[in-house]
């Protein structure tokens, strides 16, 4: 291969990794847009409460978040106004991108981890299907785990009345997640 041809080669491929560099840079600065706050590491507290499901009144919605208290986790609900017509996705955007930092103050957390992205909300006939990324069923065991689920089924609940919520995680259906816990499907009932 002669000088000429290497500098060619060299000079066409430049521009090609000049292109990824700014796409990878474009990419993760729009992931750091649906940051969350984590709440304690405390074991939740069971609860035999069965979320009331009800049709979205008006334009505001339930999200749902916890508070620590003594040696569980308290859950606690937050009234959300929303302009738009998917009410489903901006409740679970507020969701992924945590308490406010007034309700944070006030001792306000999330069990989701940082970094959780909404891939999509899809309509299937008269029920949902909601896809997150891999970072909402990655790591904090199976008590972190049961409180970020029980964070987005109240969640939902208070948006979708009694139509079924199926989850996803990266396009698949989450049937199990955090040492071998069984995730139940439509995570709404």
């Amino acid at each position: 291969m002669t000088d000429r041809t290497k500098a060619q080669r060299t000079f066409h491929i430049a521009p090609i990794a000049a292109s990824m560099l700014l796409s990878s840079a474009v990419f993760f600065a729009g992931c750091g847009e649906n940051k969350i706050l984590t709440g304690s590491k405390h074991p939740a507290g069971q609860t035999s409460e069965r979320t009331v499901q009800a049709e979205l009144v008006g334009n505001s919605a339930e999200v749902w978040f916890v508070k620590p208290s003594s040696d569980n986790l308290e859950f606690v609900k937050v009234s959300r106004k929303y302009a738009g017509s998917n009410k489903l996705e901006s409740a679970l955007a507020d969701l992924l991108r945590g308490p406010t930092g007034e309700e944070e103050a006030a001792g306000l957390g999330s069990e989701i981890p940082k970094g959780t992205v909404l891939l999509g909300v899809r309509e299937l006939d008269n029920d949902y299907e909601i896809d997150l990324s891999q970072r909402f069923a990655s790591g904090g065991g199976e008590a972190s785990m049961q409180t970020r689920l029980e964070q987005l089924k109240r969640t939902v609940s208070s948006v979708v009345g009694d139509r079924k919520v199926f989850l996803n995680v990266e396009g698949k259906r989450l049937v199990a997640a955090a040492e071998g816990l069984e995730v139940q499907q439509p995570i709404n009932y």
